[in-house]
Parts: structure tokens; sequence; C-alpha cells
């Protein structure tokens, strides 16, 4: 049985680069840069003082919407802590809703900024490979536990 070390790993190391996606520049124009932290409040200003330029949303009802991205590095310090505290499935499962709420931001980054900066395509790749690394993990364990079961059916078919 191997060690489970709970202080480096793949997921620990998704949820530090979810993080570090916050503090990289999402909109980039030049000498306009505005990080993931700044994304919400620069939204709501402009919503505010202009009604043409809005970035989430085309109604005045979901001006807030805009900060449910901070929930990426909310979700990405959960997943930190219960790594530490060694709840494997728990974190995986925090893992792999936090990626794809990162997937879908960043397309509508993507499709709503003018110009995306550096944070969001990191913010993208990671999302894109923690999920298929949770999907792989689920698979595996799920291939481990039927191989579990093979091998209890055929100890208990041998003792009859």
């Amino acid at each position: 049985m191997h060690k489970l070390n709970r202080y480096i790993s793949i997921e620990i190391v998704f949820a530090i680069l979810l993080i570090v996606a916050f503090f990289l520049p999402w909109l980039d124009w030049g000498l306009l840069k505005k990080t993931g932290w700044d994304i919400p409040g620069f939204q709501q200003g402009m919503t505010k003082t202009t009604n043409f330029i809005k970035f989430f949303s085309k109604n005045k009802e979901s001006e807030y919407t805009a900060y449910v991205v901070f929930s990426i590095p909310f979700l990405s310090v959960i997943v930190c802590l219960l790594w530490i505290w060694l709840k494997q499935k728990a974190a995986r499962f925090f893992l792999l809703i936090t990626g794809i709420l990162g997937i879908a931001i960043s397309i509508n980054l993507f499709y709503k900024l003018p110009k995306a900066g550096s944070g969001v395509y990191l913010l993208c790749v990671v999302s894109v490979l923690s999920v298929i690394y949770c999907i792989l993990m689920l698979r595996k364990r799920k291939k481990k536990e039927e191989i579990i079961d093979v091998d209890k059916s055929e100890y208990i078919d041998a003792e009859i």
C-alpha cells in the first residue's frame, strides 16, 4: 500500500494554478490590465456608468453575476484543505466542480472579452486538465473496485 503525500499532489497543483490564474491579467488592453479579482468590480462599474458595455450580461438584474468568478479561488482553497485533511474523495469532487465552473467561466470570457489575457488562458487549460484528471481517477477507482469484487467472489466460491 502506498503512502499518500498530503502536501504535494496533482490535486493541490491544479488548485494552486487556479488561484494563480486570478492574479494574472484577464483583460489586456495595453495600458488597461485587469486581473480576475478586478473583473467583477470593473464590470459593475461599467454597467453603472454605461449601459452599452457589459461583459457578462445584457440585463440590469444580473450585474452581480460577475461575482461568481470568486467561487473558483474559494473552491480551490477548499480542495487544498480537504486534500491536506486526507479527504481524497471530497477533494476530487470539489476539484471536478471547480474545473467545470472554470471551463464555463473561461468560455464566457473568451466570448465576451475583446482581448483575453493570460489568466483566462491559464484558467481554461487548468480547468480542462483538472476535469480530465478527475474523470480518469474516477474510472481507475471503478476498475479497482470491480477487480476487488471479482476477487472476493472467487474467494467465496473457493470456500464453498
